[in-house]
């Protein structure tokens, strides 16, 4: 197995354990905790994991697809806090079958996608998947923070935590 290939698996873990770690802790909040306006960027707890579900979803999908891509435009779904906790391990498990089966030439494949200002984003798959773990590491970083400002105790969600755990 390649380093790029066993680095993006490692990636993929870390996401996994670290929303895994979050989805527990917000399990234990209620209906009106999960939805609370936090003045986060995407306002509240539920919100904003929707928006990293959405975008795990949607990053996912870009990696399976080779031609160009349009990124999808308009409101992103809105699933309930259930919803999430299920849905979750299926796009993770993508991640991981796909990583799998992929060559590096499969990783290195220049990809288009369309973005919703018209503009055309191209780059190498592997760097979607890093992005998709960047996306999720800041805005589980902006839950943490939302947890502490219900004087909750969140869990630790760090790289190293993974680490560590592994």
């Amino acid at each position: 197995m390649s380093e790029l290939k066993r680095l993006l698996l490692a990636q993929i873990g870390y996401t996994e354990f670290a929303t895994r770690r979050l989805l527990e802790a917000c399990s234990r909040l209620t209906p009106e905790q999960l939805d609370r306006e936090a003045g986060a960027s995407h306002s509240s707890i539920l919100r904003t994991l929707r928006h990293i579900h959405d975008g795990d979803r949607v990053w996912l999908e870009r990696c399976l697809e080779t031609e160009v891509w349009t990124l999808p435009q308009g409101p992103a779904p809105e699933p309930s806090f259930e919803f999430l906790v299920q849905s979750w391990p299926g796009i993770w498990r993508g991640y991981r079958q796909w990583l799998e089966g992929a060559t590096d030439a499969d990783l290195a494949l220049e990809c288009s996608t369309l973005l919703p200002s018209d503009s055309k984003l191209c780059g190498p798959r592997w760097q979607v998947v890093l992005h998709s773990v960047n996306h999720a590491t800041l805005h589980r970083g902006q839950i943490i923070t939302m947890l502490r400002g219900l004087g909750l105790q969140p869990p630790n969600v760090d790289l190293i935590g993974y680490y560590v755990t592994r």
